[in-house]
């Protein structure tokens, strides 16, 4: 039982990216080879000269399920280390592991059942395979969490970027609408001219043609560039918080140890100069009994 329990915690740590032996970082190493290797064959399958090869990458398919569902029902079994989660499953309705399903399942029926599926569904949900990275690299978890942690602020520099777009649209529709029908004959169709705008981007598809519409592509570039300049502060902001406060951690953890260090020296002088004094009361006193450390000094 405490192999069985030995071996779990060990699956654990690699599934976790927790693992600090040199086997546990090499299998955590080839499972997120194999997730960009899916997705570099699913993007490259699609070439039109690759299509010849087609019988291998369904080979490769078929181990990377095999793979992904192993790994899947591994996951299930040390699940009763997680300690955010009571039960087997309240953990298969975490989010990620819903992700799994959704990302295994067809793939696993296409294989079963040939033509179940269309082949151009089964490559867009193969791609979302990229995101199970994030189980195995800290810094695509980092990069999650600080997301979640501040997603209210996110939505609301969202929601006013989306503010700004609806408004200039609208202005641009009213002042286009006559001259470019075919580009700016609607609100929708001005959105998006709006985003591109807004964005900084310009593809230059669609320009003003109007002296009022060009006012308009001018005021709504300039609220893009400060509007934009928000969630990025935000995200800027977070990763600093994120890297001074895992200096901190370290620093403290130093101070700690410098401190432990430090005590022990002092436990160590005051031991030195007790046995000092005793010493030199030995010399006055040979029939005093000597204490224990200094039988040890005299050996």
């Amino acid at each position: 039982m405490s192999s069985e329990k030995t071996f779990r915690q060990w699956v654990f740590e690699i599934l976790e990216n927790e693992g600090v032996s040199f086997s546990q970082k090499m299998i955590t190493g080839a499972i997120s080879l194999l997730i960009i290797l899916n997705v570099v064959a699913m993007v490259i399958s699609t070439i039109p000269s690759m299509m010849k090869y087609e019988s291998q990458f369904f080979l490769f398919e078929m181990f990377s399920i095999f793979i992904f569902s192993i790994e899947y029902l591994f996951r299930l079994w040390a699940s009763s280390l997680q300690k955010e989660y009571s039960s087997v499953w309240e953990y298969m309705r975490s989010p990620f592991m819903i992700f799994d399903v959704f990302v295994l399942v067809p793939a696993l029926f296409s294989l079963i059942f040939p033509g179940l599926f269309d082949g151009r569904i089964l490559r867009i949900i193969r791609v979302f395979r990229i995101f199970r990275l994030k189980q195995y690299s800290h810094s695509i978890e980092k990069i999650f969490s600080i997301i979640h942690r501040h997603k209210s602020d996110l939505l609301s520099s969202f929601s006013l970027i989306l503010m700004a777009v609806i408004i200039s649209s609208t202005f641009m529709y009213y002042a286009e609408k006559d001259v470019q029908p075919e580009n700016l004959g609607s609100i929708p169709h001005a959105l998006y001219w709006g985003f591109i705008t807004v964005s900084t981007v310009g593809y230059g598809d669609i320009a003003p043609l109007t002296n009022l519409g060009k006012i308009i592509t001018v005021f709504t570039t300039i609220l893009g560039v400060a509007i934009y300049a928000l969630p990025t502060s935000i995200l800027g902001a977070a990763f600093y918080a994120e890297l001074r406060s895992k200096e901190a951690k370290h620093v403290g953890a130093l101070e700690r140890k410098v401190s432990r260090m430090e005590e022990l020296m002092k436990k160590l002088n005051r031991e030195n100069n007790r046995l000092k004094d005793e010493l030199i009361l030995d010399g006055k006193n040979p029939n005093r009994e000597r204490s224990f450390w200094e039988k040890i000094i005299m050996r």
